[in-house]
């Protein structure tokens, strides 16, 4: 790893395409420092993103590649990623300096606040930033107008999945059901954490290390929650996670003294009964 950051620390430091360099993520934190299967991050300062978005020359200086791909971070940013011989992959960002002086506080707090240093500076950027008065920040809490958005999103999506199942999309009920339910299950789940061990207690983002966190019960009932693809498959596994998601978020109205939308979840379960009975 060392000798990799060295390579990108010294293209960087040769090319006059380059004005800074920082890297995050994984590489950059203290707290659950990186392993053997991480990445690197890296953001590149430049004035014109779109070469390095479309060449491999000045991957040449780091190493030989084997699959190289780009995709869009943050809804702005052209993320390329690439991965590079005994597996090791290397996530670039390509940012202009008025991108990164202009990036939303909330932006650089997910990208950030776990820790992130300079291999590169050329133009000062470093003292210009405030990137370092994030470090550390807390995690959002949710609102109780964010909350009760949440569950009601959930009842909403609970009955589209079953009229996909009823129709017979099952990728769409499945994709909905893991995906777009899943997050708003993780949202509770972190939620509930909260509630119960305080403001402060970190859940990380997007999952990471839930294993550590979340109470051991969630991880175990969480084995019922995600679907194969088949009609029991799913129905069993919306089942399962209806379950847990109201027993998470009943617990937290009743704790946070926010509203339950006990309309929404009753009405809802009298559908998804009335639309699979005698179904599967």
């Amino acid at each position: 790893m060392k000798n990799v950051i060295d390579r990108i620390k010294h293209m960087g430091v040769c090319s006059d395409k380059i004005f800074a360099i920082l890297i995050f993520g994984s590489q950059a934190r203290k707290d659950k420092a990186a392993d053997e299967y991480s990445d690197l991050d890296v953001i590149l300062i430049v004035d014109e993103p779109d070469y390095f978005i479309s060449t491999d020359q000045w991957l040449c200086e780091i190493g030989s590649f084997n699959t190289s791909f780009t995709e869009t971070l943050l809804d702005y940013t052209d993320e390329r990623r690439i991965l590079f011989d005994n597996t090791f992959d290397i996530d670039f960002i390509f940012w202009t300096k008025k991108t990164i002086m202009s990036i939303p506080n909330d932006e650089a707090l997910l990208l950030f606040s776990r820790g992130y240093s300079f291999l590169v500076d050329k133009i000062g950027l470093e003292n210009k930033l405030a990137l370092s008065q994030i470090i550390g920040q807390e995690q959002q809490i949710l609102t109780e107008n964010n909350f009760v958005n949440i569950v009601n999103n959930f009842w909403y999506h609970t009955v589209w999945t079953v009229k996909k199942i009823k129709r017979g999309e099952l990728w769409i009920a499945k994709q909905c059901l893991d995906v777009h339910m899943k997050g708003l299950l993780l949202s509770v789940i972190e939620f509930y954490a909260k509630t119960k061990y305080g403001d402060s207690y970190d859940t990380w983002n997007n999952g990471r290390f839930i294993e550590t966190w979340a109470e051991t019960w969630i991880i175990d009932r969480l084995n019922y929650c995600f679907a194969q693809y088949n009609n029991a498959s799913i129905i069993s596994a919306l089942t399962a996670t209806m379950d847990l998601f109201r027993l998470l978020a009943v617990e937290i109205s009743e704790k946070r003294n926010y509203q339950y939308p006990k309309n929404a979840d009753e009405y809802t379960c009298k559908v998804v009964a009335e639309m699979l009975f005698n179904y599967i």
